[in-house]
């Protein structure tokens, strides 16, 4: 295997970085789900390419964009999609706004689990629509869901947002799980929409497995939103793909989609794209086995410094999850100790 270079430091000083800029001191934000290490090689070079053109107009998606797409499904997941099901949209926060004011009326019920990715619950609040939260139970170290609760919010709900690995606990959904949301959505007809954003990076030796692949009903009723944006550490090219086996539905998006303006992509988004799904296996592999020794350091390094702190066992995304609860002390005099006395 071909050895990369995931240490190298970069400066993002002066890139305008959402994750960086602003803080007012050396602040390394762990919340955003935005890698420090460099995109791959052979992709800064394809784009380096299409940067020296010196033309930076209006771009469309190439000709074989599903069926690449489509490829990676089958040898990552083993998800045998049909590349006609696949639709862009360059985010999936976008995609997933795009489905409540489309798909649902004011005043509807929509279930996500808690806690969840922010952004994703933001939106239904925002669209006017009734957030019901299913909070996770937390037992040794992992999370589990609680499906009696689940059903109960799903008898008035009109459909559920699922984040596949879960963000932010990092738990990886069983086929158990994943059979059962099956099940209660077909029983009170609800649609499902899975963020499985961070599908590629899974810890525990597992491939990922979206809910649409294990349920007739789930893949003539749901949006599954997939993006190697996480996965080549690309967010700010903006690239998302969304599966809708559902033909009428699909339609309906991509009327949505024209509705709100969105159509082209950006024209690196083009090449990065390409390049990383056609030639990018191996950077990902070595990819994984370094964060698999990263996330070993902190445990390790957790367990000597700070033996109060309990890390989520997920085995999903490059997070980590971590319960300080047992330290006794307040969210603010966490914050103090982080930005104040740890730099």
């Amino acid at each position: 295997m071909k050895v990369y270079n995931f240490d190298k430091v970069i400066s993002r000083d002066g890139t305008y970085s959402a994750k960086y800029n602003n803080k007012g001191r050396e602040i390394i934000p762990l919340s955003v789900a935005d890698m420090d290490i460099p995109v791959a090689d052979f992709m800064v070079s394809e784009l380096s390419v299409a940067n020296q053109k010196g033309i930076y107009g209006y771009t469309l998606l190439s000709d074989d964009w599903q069926q690449v797409t489509a490829q990676w499904y089958q040898r990552h997941y083993s998800w045998k999609v049909n590349p006609e099901h696949i639709v862009f949209c360059p985010r999936v926060v976008q995609a997933v706004s795009l489905y409540i004011q489309n798909f649902t009326q004011p005043g509807d019920a929509i279930v996500s689990l808690a806690p969840a990715y922010h952004p994703i619950s933001h939106a239904v609040e925002v669209n006017h629509r009734v957030l019901l939260e299913s909070a996770l139970l937390y037992r040794d170290r992992s999370y589990e869901i609680d499906f009696a609760d689940l059903e109960d919010k799903f008898k008035t709900a009109c459909c559920f947002i699922l984040i596949s690995p879960h963000n932010p606990t990092g738990t990886i959904w069983s086929e158990d799980n994943l059979r059962k949301i099956a099940s209660l959505a077909e029983k009170y007809n609800v649609f499902i929409i899975s963020d499985d954003v961070h599908a590629d990076f899974n810890f525990i030796k597992k491939q990922h497995q979206t809910i649409s692949s294990i349920s007739s009903y789930v893949a003539q009723n749901s949006f599954i939103c997939t993006s190697p944006a996480k996965t080549f550490n690309m967010a700010g090219l903006e690239i998302a793909n969304i599966v809708i086996a559902n033909d009428k539905c699909r339609e309906k998006f991509k009327s949505a989609l024209i509705a709100a303006g969105i159509h082209n992509p950006g024209y690196f988004s083009v090449p990065a794209f390409l390049c990383a799904y056609r030639h990018g296996d191996s950077w990902l592999a070595a990819l994984k086995d370094y964060l698999a020794e990263n996330r070993s350091w902190v445990q390790s390094f957790c367990q000597t410094h700070f033996p109060d702190w309990v890390l989520a066992s997920g085995g999903g995304t490059y997070m980590l999850w971590i319960d300080y609860r047992a330290m006794n002390i307040s969210e603010e005099q966490l914050r103090h100790w982080f930005v104040s006395l740890a730099v």
